[in-house]
């Protein structure tokens, strides 16, 4: 199986692409093994998974303008062309598997327009959204994580187009622990890109501890992109990058969960957040309203915030919108299997 399938998780090492990569790796692993292409942060991947056969890139921000990909000419005189090339969030240069598969890993390239963005990230996103859409024709199927993200794809194909969400293990597990008698009293915000508007997140907060005055705040994610009169607040918490488990363990004893992110790709974040916390603040938007679907939660006004946020309790949450990693990696598999049959 390992010719038949690889999957390029090049550029990812951290957060919600690199989740999808290991729950990719330990699925099949387990199913008789597939080919990656991972980046060098990601090595020890390779002891814990040793039925996949992993490939290993490091190109720098200059190479990727330049050479974007070039490793895939080695790789394909190794292993030959496989029967299944998906690439997260990486343009599909050209045709080079019998199905070729792209994933949109992140939505600012093809629409970013309100978001504050550095200068940096606005040029970077701009080559790499028109990289992404001049080679949408390479791809036979493009994969988004949210029907609010799918709908940003402008292509004459529709029938290309496929829902793959991300899975949601943690939160299925999670869901039948009963609520605990007392959680720690802290308020937690998970990511600090500039989208995440943490000046917002902020915001939310101050007003909670207007009648919690003991109520501390934690902030995981990197410390350089949060605004320094946050950094100099004693009443916060910052984590910077911390593993996984390290994440679910404090999301396991939150109390309010905050994110008022102006736009996403998924829910990912915002999903273990609303089920792991008893309450939680979240922004108004397409990806969080798909999550929050037939499930009950009232649109708040918070001091100092423009727009209205979403108040949700966990006890009036289900899973019913969720899905476990088997059931997102067979969708895919019997996806790749229908194109298949159409070529063939």
């Amino acid at each position: 199986m390992q010719n038949k399938y690889l999957f390029n998780f090049a550029v990812t090492y951290v957060g919600g692409g690199f989740k999808r990569l290991y729950e990719y790796c330990k699925w099949f692993n387990e199913n008789g093994g597939a080919g990656f292409i991972i980046h060098t942060n990601c090595k020890s991947l390779i002891k814990e998974f040793p039925n996949n056969h992993f490939f290993l890139t490091n190109q720098s921000k200059l190479q990727r303008i330049f050479m974007d990909c070039n490793y895939l000419n080695s790789i394909e005189r190794k292993i030959g062309p496989p029967d299944l090339y998906y690439s997260y969030g990486i343009p599909i240069y050209a045709k080079f598997a019998k199905i070729n598969w792209f994933h949109l890993s992140n939505v600012l390239p093809i629409f970013s327009r309100d978001i504050p963005l550095t200068l940096f990230d606005r040029l970077n996103f701009s080559i790499l959204g028109r990289r992404i859409k001049r080679n949408f024709q390479n791809a036979d199927v493009i994969s988004a994580e949210s029907n609010y993200s799918l709908g940003l794809i402008n292509i004459n194909k529709s029938e290309k187009l496929f829902l793959s969400v991300n899975g949601s293990n943690d939160e299925l597990t999670y869901s039948h622990i009963k609520l605990s008698d007392r959680k720690d009293n802290i308020a937690l915000i998970n990511g600090t890109n500039r989208y995440k508007a943490l000046h917002d997140s902020y915001q939310v907060f101050e007003m909670l501890r207007e009648s919690n005055s003991q109520l501390k705040l934690i902030i995981i994610g990197n410390t350089k992109t949060i605004p320094k009169y946050l950094l100099n607040n004693k009443s916060i918490i910052f984590t910077g990058v911390i593993k996984r488990n390290e994440v679910i363990d404090l999301l396991s004893k939150t109390r309010y969960f905050i994110s008022t992110s102006l736009i996403e790709n998924s829910s990912n974040a915002t999903s273990e957040g609303i089920f792991f916390a008893d309450e939680s603040y979240i922004s108004d938007i397409p990806p969080h309203r798909e999550l929050l679907n037939d499930m009950p939660f009232n649109q708040v006004s918070i001091p100092n915030i423009t727009r209205l946020l979403l108040h949700i309790k966990r006890e009036n949450i289900s899973v019913v919108n969720l899905k476990s990693w088997d059931t997102v990696i067979l969708e895919i598999i019997n996806r790749f299997q229908s194109e298949l049959k159409n070529i063939e």
